[in-house]
């Protein structure tokens, strides 16, 4: 805990050293706990590095309150949460899955047939004869 205040120390003050001291130290730990939690190799080393990264980021506001490790194992889980959250939000189905799509719209050949039929009911309508009862 000693060790890790004084690295913190250092790190805010610019020690590339101490960072790497500090990711050498955690990173193994911090990818087994994402791999229990996922279960897949690629996503949890994303998510390691990505909380590394977001330390480095916030090392001027960052104030070490209680065991370093401890902070870095909750920014590991709360990524986690964020990724399950997204992932049931999303809740694709694959294409061999899917159904087909019942679709109101006209493909372009019933247009053409559409338009031309318009066209002409259109004549044949101003060339009727009006007469005086239909005024």
């Amino acid at each position: 805990m000693l060790e890790d205040k004084l690295l913190v120390w250092k790190f805010k003050r610019g020690s590339s050293d101490a960072f790497c001291r500090i990711y050498e130290k955690y990173r193994d730990d911090l990818l087994r706990l994402a791999m229990a939690l996922l279960n897949e190799t690629s996503v949890a080393e994303d998510i390691v590095h990505d909380v590394f990264i977001s330390f480095i980021r916030s090392a001027e506001q960052f104030q070490l309150t209680g065991s370093l490790k401890s902070y870095l194992a909750t920014c590991i889980v709360n990524r986690v949460r964020n990724i399950n959250q997204a992932k049931r939000r999303r809740k694709t189905v694959g294409l061999d899955k899917a159904g087909t799509i019942a679709s109101d719209l006209k493909r372009p050949d019933q247009w053409i047939t559409c338009s031309e039929e318009l066209t002409k009911l259109c004549k044949a309508w101003y060339s009727f004869p009006i007469t005086r009862e239909r005024q």
